[in-house]
C-alpha cells in the first residue's frame, strides 16, 4: 500500500518530516536500536506513549513520519515499519535500589561473557563508552537487573534534559537482560512493543540507577519492565515492553 497521502493512515490534521537512525544507534546488527526508534516516534505524542516495531528500523537513510496529536506512524518508502499512539503505562515498578547496588550489580552482567548483539548501541560490550552507552545491567535476583547510569551531556536537549530518544534507549535493553536470566534465553529476542511514560526530567552528570524485571512468557513471547530512578528512588522515565524471541 502507498503511504503518499498521509490522510490514508491518520486522520486529519496530520504533520510529515523525515527523520533518521543514524549508523551509530544500532541495535542488532544493521537496524535501530528499539527504545532510540520508539522515541523518535513517540516523542511527537506526549510523555506516555505505546510504540509498535513492526519491521527492523533502517539505519543512515531518510524515513518519514507521518503524525498527528494522538498517533503516528513510521514508513520506509511504501512500508510502515512502526506506530504509535498515546497510552496509559500500568505497570507495577519495584523499589528503587542505591547507586552503589546498582553498580556492584552491574559488575556482574552476563553480556561479559556471552553477548547476542555485542555493537549494541545500548548495551554492547564491543562499543567504547563514549561511543556506546555501555549500560550494562547484572543481575539483582532470578529475573531482576539494574545497573548505575550517569548521561552524557552529548544528549542533552535545548532545554538542558536528557533526550527522549536516550531515555527510551535506557529503558529499552535492561529488560531483555531480565528476561534472559529470569528464562534462560540463548537466542537472539527483539523489542516488539514498548509502552512509556516520562515522570520526570533527566539530567546529565547526575546518578541515576536502570532496572529491568521479567514479567512474563507466552510462547515466543515475553513480557517485562524497566525503570529509571533518580539519587532519591524516585521513577524518571518507566516502561512495559514486549520481546520476541527470534526463531
Amino acid at each position: 500500500m502507498p503511504y503518499s497521502n498521509a490522510a490514508e493512515i491518520l486522520e486529519t490534521p496530520v504533520t510529515t518530516h523525515e527523520v533518521r537512525v543514524p549508523n551509530r544507534f544500532n541495535g542488532p546488527p544493521g537496524s535501530g536500536n528499539g527504545g532510540w526508534s520508539a522515541a523518535l516516534l513517540g516523542k511527537h505524542l506526549g510523555p506516555e506513549v505505546e510504540v509498535t516495531l513492526k519491521r527492523p528500523i533502517p539505519l543512515d537513510r531518510d524515513i518519514r513520519v507521518i503524525a498527528n496529536g494522538s498517533s503516528a506512524v513510521l514508513v520506509d518508502g511504501d512500508s510502515e515499519i512502526a506506530s504509535a499512539r498515546s497510552a496509559e503505562l500500568e505497570l507495577d515498578i519495584p523499589e528503587a535500589i542505591s547507586f552503589a547496588e546498582a553498580a556492584r550489580a552491574r559488575a556482574t552482567f552476563a553480556g561479559y561473557q556471552d553477548h547476542p548483539f555485542p555493537k549494541c548501541f545500548v548495551c554492547g560490550t564491543g562499543r567504547c563508552c563514549g561511543e556506546g552507552m555501555c549500560l550494562f545491567t547484572g543481575p539483582l535476583d532470578k529475573g531482576i537487573v539494574a545497573s548505575s547510569w550517569v548521561p552524557d551531556a552529548e544528549f542533552v536537549t535545548e532545554e538542558g534534559e536528557i533526550a527522549p530518544e536516550l531515555i527510551c534507549a535506557a529503558l529499552d535493553c535492561p529488560g531483555a537482560w531480565g528476561l534472559i536470566d529470569r528464562y534462560g534465553i540463548e537466542g537472539p529476542i527483539v523489542l516488539g512493543r514498548m509502552t512509556y511514560r516520562f515522570d520526570k526530567p533527566i539530567y546529565a552528570g547526575e546518578r541515576y540507577v536502570v532496572m529491568g524485571w521479567a514479567q512474563g512468557r507466552e510462547g515466543r513471547k515475553l513480557s517485562c519492565g524497566t525503570a529509571v530512578y533518580d539519587a532519591e528512588g524516585a521513577v524518571c522515565a518507566a516502561a512495559g515492553a514486549t520481546w520476541i524471541e527470534l526463531r
